[in-house]
């Protein structure tokens, strides 16, 4: 009986679903349409595993508007919510809760006192819809999870590396200003994928280099080991063809890490690589390491002038900032702007920070960061999962390559990279399995 039950739900479920999508046909466009169609498909599932919306929300993000990766994460935390409830589920209080609740709490306030209100409600939305997925990360998934989000993660990297060593490949210059031609005569093009600026291009990808490598290294598997190492390296590839510096630095960075973790005894080796590796590097690569601190290069010599105007405003906007996101950042700036430097942000992640949340969200911003750092260090130190500790390895590597590179460029500027960020400290969290971890 029940089951004559199920097959009428399920035959009523279709053509309810088949009506909405003949309708939508009818009143939409295809595009629409077809996105539509593809909701009704995948909705129901996320509803019964919402862990499988933050898998497609991971994989989607690089290549969709933010608002409906936003609008994913909100639905797929319902139905965890609701199957929590429903099941009488006690939701594990973890170290982060605190400092996030704090940092929430900051950011909230400082879209109420914006001086661009509707902007900031916007970007407050993006960021609580971010938020939501760290808490569900964090509470929810285990090492199969963490698994399969970690190869969503690299799948989704590979694809936008490819296209962005394509558009390296055939030339494609983007902006001109991307390019100081006086300081890099040689420097031709930088990839930009689908994120649409090299810079940010590079912060994805230091991510998805640190977790690729961890993962190659953790692979029992042949067949996946090989796959894992042939991701990482068109990835790495992709990086190199930024010519970011910033990027660059903060991979070299969480490399290190990642050696000094996992094998130190690698360290002496690695740095004989390196040293060797630079007479065999092309021309224009080495150009590039060597315009790093140059103050003739255009995009050097402009940021000192922006962190100057940047730290004026701040001292006017110090105890709640000038409201969050970047719209409120550039209707103020016009007013510090010096020697007539555009900018959209303040180049420095911890500067921008503090502008847009004032004093006390740059205190819990690094509040909440601090405390992933110290979950993440005692859970390698600690912990008697190998593949945890790994992850622990690979995300503080990770973290610490974006904190770098935070120092000469806003790496929290497009919400893609905001996710992905917030998305390595659930990780850490998650990470942090009581049973694998030492009393």
């Amino acid at each position: 009986m029940n089951i004559i039950l199920q097959r009428k739900k399920s035959i009523l479920m279709v053509i309810f679903l088949s009506m909405i999508f003949a309708i939508a046909l009818n009143i939409l466009p295809t595009k629409a349409s077809i996105l539509v169609f593809l909701a009704l498909m995948v909705l129901p599932v996320i509803a019964l595993r919402s862990e499988i919306g933050v898998y497609l929300a991971v994989l989607m993000m690089p290549f969709i508007n933010f608002k409906y990766i936003s609008l994913l994460i909100f639905y797929s935390f319902g139905s965890f919510l609701v199957k929590t409830l429903y099941q009488k589920k006690k939701l594990k209080i973890t170290k982060i809760d605190g400092p996030l609740l704090l940092f929430s709490l900051t950011i909230l306030m400082s879209s109420v006192f914006s001086i661009t209100l509707v902007q900031s409600i916007k970007e407050l939305f993006y960021y609580i819809s971010i938020i939501l997925a760290v808490f569900m990360i964090s509470k929810s998934f285990d090492k199969k999870k963490l698994n399969y989000l970690l190869l969503c993660f690299l799948l989704a990297a590979v694809l936008v590396s490819i296209i962005g060593i394509h558009q390296y490949m055939i030339g494609d210059m983007g902006h001109q200003s991307w390019v100081d031609k006086k300081v890099n005569p040689d420097l031709k093009a930088r990839a930009y994928s689908t994120m649409d600026n090299p810079n940010i291009l590079a912060e994805y990808l230091v991510i998805a280099c640190s977790m690729g490598l961890v993962l190659f290294i953790d692979s029992k598997n042949f067949l996946r080991k090989v796959l894992v190492g042939i991701f990482t390296a068109v990835n790495v590839l992709c990086l190199l063809l930024t010519f970011s510096r910033g990027g660059w630095v903060g991979f070299a960075i969480a490399v290190l890490i990642i050696i000094l973790f996992e094998e130190n005894r690698l360290i002496p080796i690695g740095m004989l690589i390196g040293i060797i590796s630079l007479f065999f590097l092309p021309e224009v690569v080495i150009d590039r390491i060597k315009s790093i601190g140059n103050l003739h290069d255009s995009s050097n010599a402009y940021r000192f002038l922006i962190w100057s105007a940047a730290l004026k405003m701040f001292k006017d906007f110090w105890l709640s900032g000038v409201g969050l996101g970047y719209g409120a950042f550039i209707k103020a700036y016009p007013n510090y702007m010096l020697a007539g430097v555009k900018a959209a942000h303040a180049h420095n992640m911890y500067l921008q920070v503090a502008i847009e949340t004032g004093i006390l969200g740059l205190l819990t911003f690094l509040y909440s960061v601090l405390k992933a750092y110290g979950i993440g260090i005692l859970n390698i130190l600690k912990s008697n999962d190998k593949f945890f500790k790994r992850l622990s390895v690979a995300s503080i590597g990770a973290l610490s390559g974006l904190l770098f590179h935070g120092l000469v460029e806003h790496v929290l500027f497009d919400y893609r990279i905001v996710f992905a960020f917030w998305l390595i400290i659930g990780i850490i969290v998650a990470s942090w399995n009581e049973k694998a971890v030492d009393s």
